[in-house]
């Protein structure tokens, strides 16, 4: 995976239909820096980040004469920069909003800068919250001003909107053009009751799903092309097909339900043999127009400067084809449920239009939704899955090596959608049709099912056992580190795990089984009390009741592990680096130290930052690669015909060149960049890894939003390993096993770095026998 990191901080995703409530806005403010003296910070914005300054200047401008400089103070430490401000929100309440600005991103490779926006609540209470996570500026899309944006719909209680640029990575970013604007707001759609699907209805809706795949991806119209509020379509093409009592009256509602957006495709009752006739061609067509897609490249992806991309090709009609070229624009498929389709994969044009020419062309770019779409109204809930199934359908790279029955998902999802009774439980379904992927970067989240309150526990596994790793500070007196937890509200850890496990899309068991660290607790998200059942080091069990805290008292318990400092002397001759998200400014100041040292351990359990990459740069002596990234080119439905668009690193030696010993810790958490930092270790042999596979998960990820404010990330790319060979679901296997155990962790050790620094010392040790 290329360096977006995917940092620790609460996100939330744009959608296409956000997009189209903030199309009129009527209240807008300015935020922009001509005013002020220059050198000095922007009047009423702060830096509250130590080690960073912000300063207005001329020397780079978007827009008037000036713009603000966020950077990192030389020699600082800071992880991270921080340009903010707060305004009075009453103005925005209950509205939604668009936070813009345009950026521009100086440094070393990894650096990044995000925009946030936070509306702070009667209460106290942390309101609609947005961050960029997903979908940063790079460095890499530098030296350029780009555009940067935020939407969300701000809370009716909220007091304050806190607002502003981070950076990351040490990079030096200038902040220009930022301004914020409101929308009148658009009310909310209807809930409505859930129902079961009838064996017919379920026909019905599985039909409409497979042509919606077809006509959003395949069919590019000038209306289809121009169309962005996808989610109010899938919800007409669903509510249309559902009561069909038969394939004739389903062909007719389907044909009813996608006339203006796609008059050339045809759809029958009876199977693909029993196709109609082909059409002529039209009267004045001078061209023809098809989709070519780099990966999912028109699902309105959160990511800026994203490797996928989706575009109209325009080929001329030459007098002389053969007429199989005019049967080669048409596939034609069965939709289930009695009807088939032929849907025109090449469309006729003529000058800049599609042929032909409809109202709905217009129509499609411009027209605001009359409502919100909500996770309540039963149907909604139908239109997301199939937004999301068809997604997968034509553009998930891994189905080759993933066992999953693709088609039996979708009935699953779909029956399950229609009675689940509120949006926490819809959220639960597509988490299982999520989980159906074994994509290690397969989530779904809603930001406004926050975590309110969890168990005071922070777990870890040591083999099968699940083991009190830490605690908090209240909330859990009498439990001991060390303690084994046997049952929570009187059921099994291994019950719990399996209906877990139905949740998480995961490729290996190690990033299962690191998933399930959190999906354990998520269980009990809003209790009060848990009663659990633990066991003592003596092989006693007692009972005690869980007090549940705030995600804020829990924030002491998020790192497990009690690590050495980068460059502390673990034994004499090896240092210890912690790759686990530091940038390259820590690696660089430790670099004179671990250059003379005799061994090193290097820490990637977890995700790192630039200094990744920076090492690897001087582990080698002449050029190396990265593992093969691949995007799929695509031109046709259902994953036919793929070919592959081939990119990696290409990476050029640095001094020093680190001779030292090494040893690599990894495990499951280890994930997409980590791997691809591991993929190099391990395919050069850069010295031992120690601990445990990989999540075996790589490739840029492409998010997107369903109706009801539900964010979905995943994989779009397939990533094979240097020689070829399969890397989802395989990972990097340690060359040295480790395992913690109960006693170790009851004891405060990290076993797994002791076993590394025995490694090392016992490799000095041969070295030095081998010299004398």
């Amino acid at each position: 995976m290329r360096i977006t990191a995917l940092l620790r901080i609460p996100f939330l995703f744009l959608s296409a239909a956000a997009a189209a409530q903030v199309n009129t806005a009527d209240d807008r403010r300015e935020l922009g820096f001509e005013s002020g003296t220059l050198g000095a910070p922007p009047h009423e914005w702060s830096v509250p980040t130590a080690g960073w300054a912000a300063e207005l200047v001329e020397s780079k401008a978007a827009e008037g004469a000036r713009s603000a400089r966020l950077t990192k103070v030389a020699d600082s430490d800071a992880p991270f920069g921080n340009l903010m401000r707060s305004i009075p929100a009453a103005p925005y309440r209950g509205r939604p909003i668009r936070f813009r600005a345009r950026l521009w991103v100086e440094g070393d490779a990894g650096g990044r800068a995000q925009m946030w926006l936070r509306a702070d609540c009667a209460g106290k209470r942390v309101g609609a919250f947005a961050n960029m996570h997903d979908r940063p500026i790079l460095v890499a899309q530098a030296p350029q001003w780009t555009d940067a944006s935020i939407e969300l719909d701000i809370d009716d209680d909220a007091e304050f909107l806190a607002l502003g640029v981070m950076s990351f990575g040490g990079a030096t970013v200038f902040i220009d053009a930022m301004t914020i604007e409101a929308s009148i707001p658009i009310p909310v759609q209807a809930p409505s009751p859930p129902m079961e699907l009838a064996p017919r209805g379920l026909e019905n809706v599985s039909a409409a799903t497979r042509l919606l795949g077809y006509l959003r991806f395949f069919h590019p119209s000038d209306a289809v092309v121009r169309e962005r509020a996808w989610g109010h379509v899938a919800l007409s093409m669903l509510a249309a097909a559902e009561p069909a009592e038969g394939a004739a009256d389903l062909a007719a509602r389907l044909s009813a339900s996608v006339a203006a957006l796609a008059p050339t495709l045809t759809i029958w009752a009876g199977s693909p043999a029993e196709a109609p006739p082909l059409p002529a061609i039209p009267e004045g067509a001078t061209a023809r127009l098809h989709w070519a897609h780099v990966g999912a490249g028109t699902i309105d992806s959160v990511i800026r400067g994203n490797v996928y991309g989706s575009e109209v090709e325009r080929t001329p009609l030459r007098q002389d084809e053969p007429a199989s070229a005019h049967a080669a624009c048409y596939v034609v498929k069965s939709l289930g449920g009695g009807v088939s389709c032929r849907v025109p994969v090449q469309v006729y044009a003529s000058g800049t239009h599609s042929l032909p020419r409809t109202d709905a062309v217009d129509a499609a770019a411009t027209t605001t939704p009359p409502f919100r779409l909500s996770a309540l109204n039963r149907t909604t809930r139908l239109a997301s899955v199939a937004l999301c199934w068809g997604i997968m359908q034509h553009f998930y790279p891994y189905f080759d090596v993933v066992d999953t029955d693709w088609e039996a998902a979708l009935s699953a999802a779909m029956r399950q959608a229609a009675t689940d009774t509120d949006e926490r439980a819809f959220l639960f379904t597509l988490r299982a049709l999520i989980a159906k992927l074994r994509d290690g970067h397969g989530h779904v989240s809603k930001s406004e099912l926050r975590v309110t309150t969890l168990p005071p526990l922070l777990l870890a596994w040591a083999g099968s056992d699940l083991v009190v790793a830490a605690k908090a500070s209240s909330g859990a007196e009498d439990v001991q580190v060390g303690d084994v937890v046997v049952t929570l509200d009187d059921r099994s850890i291994a019950d719990r795990c399996a209906e877990a496990r139905a949740l998480i899309s995961a490729a290996t068991e190690g990033w299962m089984r690191m998933r399930l660290l959190t999906a354990l607790p998520g269980q009990f998200v809003g209790h009060a009390e848990v009663r659990a059942r633990l066991r003592r080091p003596s092989g006693e069990e007692y009972a005690t009741v869980l007090r549940c805290q705030s995600p804020r008292a829990m924030a002491e318990l998020w790192t497990p592990e009690k690590k050495p400092a980068d460059g502390a002397e673990l034994a004499p001759g090896i240092l210890y680096f912690n790759l686990d998200g530091s940038e390259q400014e820590a690696l660089a100041k430790c670099l004179p130290a671990l250059a003379v040292a005799r061994g090193i351990v290097f820490d990637l359990r977890g995700y790192p930052g630039s200094a990744a990459y920076e090492l690897v740069q001087h582990l080698f002596d002449d050029r190396a690669t990265s593992a093969q990234w691949n995007v799929p080119l695509i031109t046709r439905p259902d994953r036919e015909g793929w070919t592959w668009r081939q990119s990696s690193w290409d990476l050029a030696p640095k001094a020093p060149r680190l001779r030292a010993e090494i040893a690599f810790l990894t495990d499951g958490r280890a994930i997409s960049y980590a791997e691809s930092i591991m993929g190099i270790v391990e395919h050069y042999a850069m010295g031992e890894i120690v601990g445990a596979t990989t999540a075996g998960t790589n490739g840029n990820i492409n998010p997107f939003e369903l109706p009801g404010g539900y964010q979905v990330t995943w994989t779009g790319m397939k990533v094979l390993k240097h020689d070829g060979t399969r890397h989802h679901g395989v990972g990097i296997a340690p060359t040295v096993p480790v395992q913690p155990t109960v006693k170790g962790i009851r004891e405060g050790r990290d076993e797994v770095l002791e076993r590394a620094v025995a490694v090392l010392q016992g490799k000095l040790a041969e070295a030095g026998a081998t010299k004398k």
